[in-house]
């Protein structure tokens, strides 16, 4: 978890200005190698077996003892595992978030970002100097059938934590209803929605690489049949026509307002007389917590850097939902997704 100074720590850092806050960042970039050399390891499932001394994990994973009596001390400073009788075990922030959670898939998380901080973030400084990047996002990320999958299922770990939420503030109409889900590659909320309405028939456009981690959780899913896969550019796709309701969750940040406007006009076009967007993203405006914040800000910086996007205030939000055409808009605040906002608005 991250580093949390004691008060006298936080008073020399804060308030006295009296140590470098930076060292704490630097800190954060050690801890994060840190954690994602253990995963890669297996250290964490290990542990998770069987409790064991620095040799014995050494010998069970074929590692370098002298290796581990660095990296095991580290883990148990920053609270992943703890030290008992010269034995270690993961502790309880291991066993629930990396070990038992279904929905935090840390594997994927941390492989993605350790391959996005190696090849993509060094080139930060030169993409703000110039405002040109040397890769294009989806390209690097479809490039790789591992690495695509690693990025398909961390965006589906919100999904799947905060989906139930987000699908309680959704309403259709009573009979039968036909939802487009745009850019739902990982397939989680089209499979939600099907779930809360029996009669919905939903239909996930997306690139290849996105529909091949929804046809894996489509499998064996009994509302599978109620959904289709359609491949394909929604800038160039055709959306069909009669739609109650059009998702476009995490898509408009890849945007600038302009653009935004005449995809809510495509949106607009594809659904019926009174039918629904529903836009989840990162909104700034009324976000609780200073760390969600930061967080939140962080986030757009990473946006900017891997393919030119931002994040948006609620004003600007407002704006581009009015200008497509769009009336009657709420925001709903999602406590089990800080710093997100989801945003319906109706077709008139």
């Amino acid at each position: 978890m991250p580093i949390t100074p004691n008060i006298l720590e936080r008073t020399a850092f804060n308030t006295l200005n009296m140590v470098p806050g930076l060292m704490l960042d630097f800190a954060g970039m050690l801890a994060m190698q840190a954690v994602t050399t253990a995963v890669e390891l297996g250290i964490f499932q290990t542990l998770a077996k069987q409790p064991a001394t620095v040799s014995e994990l050494a010998k069970q994973l074929q590692l370098q003892e002298r290796g581990l009596l660095a990296l095991l001390p580290a883990l148990a400073a920053l609270h992943y595992v703890e030290e008992k009788n010269g034995r270690y075990h993961n502790s309880s922030l291991t066993t629930k978030w990396l070990i038992e959670h279904d929905a935090f898939d840390a594997q994927a998380l941390l492989h993605f970002w350790s391959a996005a901080s190696h090849e993509l973030l060094p080139h930060t400084t030169e993409i703000i100097r110039t405002g040109e990047r040397p890769f294009e996002f989806y390209d690097w990320t479809e490039a790789d059938a591992d690495l695509s999958d690693a990025y398909q299922r961390q965006l589906a770990m919100n999904a799947v934590t905060a989906g139930p939420s987000v699908i309680k503030k959704l309403t259709l109409p009573d009979g039968p209803t036909r939802l487009l889900d745009v850019g739902g590659g990982h397939g989680t909320y089209s499979i939600l929605m099907c779930q809360k309405y029996p009669s919905l028939e939903a239909t996930i456009l997306d690139y290849f690489a996105g529909l091949e981690t929804a046809r894996q959780k489509l499998a064996g899913q009994p509302v599978a049949s109620r959904i289709t896969l359609q491949k394909g550019d929604m800038w160039q796709a055709e959306w069909g026509e009669g739609f109650d309701m059009i998702l476009l969750f995490n898509v408009l940040h890849q945007y600038d307002i302009e653009t935004n406007v005449k995809l809510l006009q495509k949106a607009k076009q594809a659904l019926k007389p009174g039918g629904q967007v529903a836009i989840l993203d990162q909104i700034t405006g009324k976000i609780p917590g200073t760390a969600v914040n930061a967080l939140i800000r962080l986030i757009a910086l990473q946006y900017y850097v891997f393919a030119d996007g931002r994040v948006f205030s609620r004003t600007e939000m407002t704006e581009i939902c009015s200008s497509a055409g769009f009336t009657d808009l709420q925001f709903h605040n999602l406590t089990s997704l800080p710093g997100n906002t989801l945003l319906t608005a109706v077709r008139p």
